[in-house]
């Protein structure tokens, strides 16, 4: 039964619940607040200290969208080069790509209140021999992103 219900849950998410995404819902600069994945159909939030929820995306109704990640402990915080990249919509989900290179594709939900949530987008279940490899390729990861004003 929790198979069917998790697996209920990725088909509706992987469509969006029907959800039209536009871009100036998505235009703006997003701040993390929550992120983790699901397991079992339940959300595991990971534990986060400021450096990581420093971690941002800025996207801009030019196409661009800059990714910045910060990584370390509080008070020793590292950010890295941040990635530029181009932005489009494809149905429900968001790709971050340079050429024909998707750095990055989400799933795109949007909240009630003023956050996106960033959800792992897979194209098909990844099935290995290696079941340990198979459940990690398979996870579906999410972000939760405040917009900033």
């Amino acid at each position: 039964m929790k198979k069917i219900l998790f697996s209920s849950f990725i088909l509706l998410s992987s469509i969006g619940f029907g959800q039209q995404l536009k871009p100036e819902q998505l235009v703006g600069f997003w701040k993390l607040k929550d992120a983790g994945f699901y397991e079992d159909g339940k959300k595991i939030s990971k534990d986060f200290d400021n450096c990581r929820l420093l971690r941002n995306f800025t996207i801009w109704g030019n196409s661009y969208a800059i990714y910045n990640y910060t990584e370390g402990s509080d008070g020793n915080c590292i950010p890295t080069e941040p990635r530029l990249t181009y932005w489009r919509i494809v149905e429900n989900r968001i790709q971050f790509y340079i050429d024909d290179y998707i750095h990055q594709e989400e799933v795109v939900k949007i909240n009630a209140d003023n956050t996106i949530t960033f959800e792992t987008y897979l194209k098909e279940k990844v099935v290995d021999k290696d079941k340990f490899f198979e459940k990690i390729a398979n996870t579906i990861s999410y972000q939760i992103l405040e917009k900033q004003n």
